[in-house]
């Protein structure tokens, strides 16, 4: 599975999500406020052990899973 910009954001619009890679790794993005993408990159702001905001970039060609989280009220 290969995303393109369009299907990634319209996951993220509806609530938040949880992107696998091919490696197995997985991030969890809340809200489109926590991404930036573009033709092949996702770029996510993501809070570090230290409490410190860093960049992780994530290749669109390497997300094999999009799934939308529920959402606790």
């Amino acid at each position: 599975m290969t995303l393109d910009r369009e299907t990634l954001l319209q996951a993220i619009e509806h609530g938040p999500v949880r992107l696998t890679m091919n490696d197995g790794s997985s991030y969890e993005v809340s809200s489109l406020r926590d991404v930036a993408v573009d033709s092949t990159t996702c770029y996510l702001m993501k809070r570090g052990d230290d409490g410190r905001y860093r960049a992780v970039w994530l290749a669109l060609v390497c997300m094999t899973k999009v799934e939308q989280l529920s959402v606790v009220s």
